[in-house]
């Protein structure tokens, strides 16, 4: 993204039809990981892990002038304190490999350090070869593979990798 401009700021539920506009420009994503894709976007803004609350959840968007090009949902102390969950990190097809993924890295950690997080996870279904490779190459490490799960109509594997600061 060099000499572009863009702009990293919070979504909320005001931004939701962009969201569901940005959702349905990543088909590849969703087929590769749910087999389907979405008909809303409820669970990028509400969906949580167990015992975690709204108030614990944040979303970011990555703007190329007005247009959604990346998302973020981050959670909290989540499994523990002090550790915060990428529950997903998605660019748009025609902004990846450009250096837009680091770039949003770079500001999540910004934002978890200065909430006082000590390190970030995330967990990245196996047959998303791109995005193991991207996670490594920036500095996670893989620490288990969950029992297969279901998502969408697939049933995967779950590589949790974990970045320290």
């Amino acid at each position: 993204m060099e000499g572009e401009v863009m702009i990293f700021r919070r979504i909320t539920i005001n931004d939701k039809y962009q969201v569901m506009y940005f959702f349905r420009e990543c088909p590849d994503y969703f087929e590769l990981t749910e087999g389907v894709q979405p008909d809303n976007c409820d669970e990028f803004f509400y969906d949580l892990p167990p015992n975690k609350t709204i108030n614990e959840k944040y979303l970011f968007g990555a703007f190329k002038e007005d247009t959604l090009i990346g998302v973020v949902d981050l959670v909290a102390d989540f499994p523990e304190k002090g550790e915060w969950i990428i529950g997903l990190l998605l660019i748009h097809p025609n902004a990846r490999g450009m250096g837009l993924g680091r770039a949003m890295h770079n500001e999540i950690k910004k934002f978890v350090k200065n909430q006082g997080g000590k390190k970030l996870r995330i967990g990245v279904m196996e047959q998303n070869v791109d995005a193991l490779v991207f996670w490594s190459k920036i500095g996670y490490k893989q620490t288990k593979i969950t029992e297969p799960r279901k998502f969408g109509i697939k049933e995967s594997k779950v590589v949790v990798m974990n970045y320290y600061f």
